[in-house]
């Protein structure tokens, strides 16, 4: 298959590997001192488990279907400010690169990850 071509979600490796960024990535969150509040009474399998859905989806998978709850439902009362959100994708990107993940597809993700800022964002 011709790469240009082939969706980010392939382009990262597939589900397996998007699943390894994700794991990875609340793995982080969680010792994060600025983001390990906003997750610290959430159920974290059911966190993961629709993280991995929605960024399959956002990445391009056409066999996943995000089933989740509305990103400004999930978000409106968590306070997430700017320096939160810009942290969060620090941290993506971080794990991206250890992953080795070629720097183009990972500017696309945070691409992908800055369109949603606004449902997710409340605390300007």
């Amino acid at each position: 298959m011709d790469n240009q071509k082939k969706c980010l979600f392939e382009k990262f490796g597939g589900d397996q590997q998007v699943s390894e960024l994700i794991d990875q990535f609340y793995y982080k969150v969680l010792f994060d001192k600025l983001l390990r509040e906003k997750f610290l009474k959430a159920d974290m399998s059911r966190v993961r488990y629709q993280q991995k859905r929605f960024f399959a989806q956002m990445m391009g998978d056409s066999n996943t279907q995000y089933t989740g709850r509305d990103l400004i439902e999930v978000h409106k009362n968590l306070n997430i400010n700017n320096q939160q959100f810009d942290k969060f994708k620090t941290h993506l990107k971080n794990i991206a690169k250890d992953m080795e993940i070629p720097s183009d597809d990972i500017d696309e993700l945070l691409l992908h990850v800055e369109k949603h800022r606004n449902l997710i964002v409340f605390q300007k």
